[in-house]
C-alpha cells in the first residue's frame, strides 16, 4: 500500500498533445506567385504595409478635403445669404444691403464668390453717401485683390469718379481717358466718356466737351444714354449763351451733374 502511494504522482500527468506542424511558407508563396507572378509577389511582400498605410492616408486626406469642401460651401452659402439682403436674425441683421452686412461679407468670407461683389457694392454705397475717400479705398482694394475679376474695370472707373467728385479734375480726366483706351467695349465705357466730357466742361473747354458728346451720339445713335447726352448738350448750350452775355463769367458757373457710382452687379 505504501509502495503504491510512493509510486503514485501527486498530480496526474497530462498526456502530450502532438504538435501541429506549421504550414510551410514556400507553398503559400508559390500559390501567390501562381496568381500574380514572382515579381509582383516579391513587391507585395516588401511594400504591402506601406501601400496599406498610404491608402489609409489617402482616405483620411479625402475625408478631410470633403470636410473642407463642406465648410467652404457653407461659407459660400452664408455669404450669399448676406449679399442677397435676406433677414438674418442670428446676426441681428434686418433686410437690405446695409454697410455692416456688406462689410461682414468682405471681412469674414474673403475667399467666397460673394466677397468681390460685396466689396464693390460697399464702395458704391460709400460713394452714394458722399464718403469719397472710403469709396476710393474700397475700389483700390478691389483692384488689388481681384485684378482679373470681371468687375475690376468697374472699380477702376469708380476711383476715377471719386477723383472727380473731390475736384481732382486733372487726375479724373487722365483716368477716364485711360479707361476709354483700355476698355472700349466694356459695359461702363459710356460712363467714362461722359466723365471725360464733364471734366473738360469743368476746365472750361466747352467745345471739346461738345465734341465728346456728339461723337458718342454719332457712334451709338440708338444708345440708352441718348437722353442723358442730349441733356448734357443742352447744359453746354446754356453755358455758352451765358458766356456770350457775360464774358467775364467763369465757364463752369453752372455745376455739372454728379457722376453716378460705378454699378455693381
Amino acid at each position: 500500500m505504501a509502495k503504491e502511494n510512493e509510486n503514485s504522482p501527486e498530480t496526474p500527468e497530462t498526456p502530450e498533445t502532438p504538435e501541429t506542424p506549421a504550414t510551410p511558407a514556400v507553398p503559400v508563396r508559390a500559390e501567390i506567385e501562381k496568381i500574380v507572378g514572382p515579381d509582383a509577389s516579391e513587391f507585395l511582400r516588401k511594400y504591402l504595409p506601406t501601400i496599406l498605410v498610404s491608402a489609409g492616408l489617402a482616405v483620411a486626406v479625402a475625408l478631410g478635403f470633403g470636410a473642407w469642401q463642406n465648410h467652404k460651401q457653407g461659407q459660400a452659402e452664408r455669404a450669399e445669404r448676406l449679399l442677397s439682403g435676406q433677414p438674418m436674425p442670428e446676426e441681428r441683421f434686418g433686410a437690405g444691403l446695409t454697410l455692416p452686412r456688406l462689410q461682414m461679407v468682405v471681412d469674414r468670407y474673403p475667399k467666397t464668390p460673394s466677397a468681390p461683389l460685396a466689396l464693390l457694392s460697399l464702395a458704391a454705397q460709400f460713394y452714394a453717401n458722399g464718403q469719397y475717400e472710403p469709396a476710393r479705398t474700397a475700389y483700390l482694394k478691389f483692384e488689388t485683390l481681384y485684378p482679373q475679376h470681371l468687375f475690376a474695370p468697374a472699380a477702376e472707373l469708380g476711383r476715377a469718379q471719386c477723383a472727380e467728385a473731390t475736384s481732382m479734375v486733372d487726375i479724373a480726366l487722365a483716368s477716364y481717358e485711360r479707361f476709354i483706351a483700355a476698355h472700349p467695349g466694356y459695359y461702363l465705357a459710356p460712363q467714362a466718356i461722359f466723365g471725360k466730357a464733364r471734366c473738360l466742361e469743368v476746365r472750361g473747354l466747352l467745345d471739346n466737351a461738345r465734341i465728346v458728346y456728339e461723337d458718342f451720339l454719332a457712334k451709338q445713335p440708338q444708345s440708352p444714354w441718348e437722353s442723358q447726352v442730349k441733356a448734357a448738350l443742352q447744359v453746354l448750350d446754356m453755358k455758352k449763351r451765358a458766356l456770350a452775355k457775360a464774358p467775364g463769367a467763369p465757364a463752369a458757373s453752372v455745376p455739372p451733374p454728379a457722376p453716378k457710382p460705378a454699378p455693381a452687379k
